[in-house]
């Protein structure tokens, strides 16, 4: 997610700021407390080292790319390819925000299935699709939240290909995408790593949420 203004005039000649880098650490703090969960440097990390050429030697996905522009949850330990709060390509601040939500919800699937979610996750394109697709519900709620609008699910379904996916399984997860985007809209909220975000969101950065009606 790119692009987002630093600050636009609002009602009445307001300036909105957008989210702030410390912020942004004190809501990843917030996150882990409630999700008992750790960070750790993806690039540092010789389990992610390994992880990356096997996932390469699989074909499922290039070894620099999954180390550079991916964040990936093992049980309840996140490893990120930024520091939390410090912007940089392709992780803005709004960006690690909405991949913490991702990622916590990944934790929710390790918790609802127990070591059977990394092996189905490894093993099956199938159930990998069906995975992100859930996590990617967190997307559409949170840019639902913020700029009450919607962004394009194909996009998000395409992107799986680069998961190793193949064609049925990415018409699978844009067919639930699309779904799910009609409850969004109606103001549902059915991840629960969203509707533990938002407890936070609406607390500490109200300004950002999108005015609607």
């Amino acid at each position: 997610m790119k692009g987002y203004l630093q600050s636009l005039p609002g009602v009445g000649g307001l300036f909105q700021r957008d989210i702030q880098p410390a912020e942004v650490w004190a809501f990843w703090k917030y996150m882990q407390e409630r999700f008992r969960t750790k960070t750790a440097n993806k690039a540092d990390s010789l389990e992610m080292q390994l992880a990356a050429e096997a996932l390469q030697r699989m074909g499922i996905l290039d070894r620099q790319r999954f180390l550079e522009r991916y964040a990936t949850t093992v049980g309840r330990t996140l490893y990120l390819p930024f520091e939390v709060g410090v912007p940089k390509g392709g992780w803005d601040l709004w960006a690690q925000v909405v991949v913490c939500v991702h990622e916590h919800q990944h934790v929710v699937q390790h918790d609802e299935e127990g070591p059977s979610y990394e092996l189905a996750y490894l093993t099956s394109p199938a159930a990998r699709a069906k995975y992100e697709a859930e996590a990617y519900t967190c997307n559409l709620e949170l840019h639902y939240w913020r700029y009450g609008t919607l962004p394009a699910v194909r996009p998000m379904a395409e992107g799986l290909k680069h998961y190793g996916c193949r064609p049925e399984d990415v018409e699978v997860a844009a067919h639930t995408l699309a779904l799910t985007s009609v409850s969004v809209r109606h103001g549902a909220v059915v991840s629960e790593a969203t509707h533990v975000a938002l407890e936070w969101l609406n607390s500490h950065v109200p300004h950002l949420r999108a005015k609607k009606g």
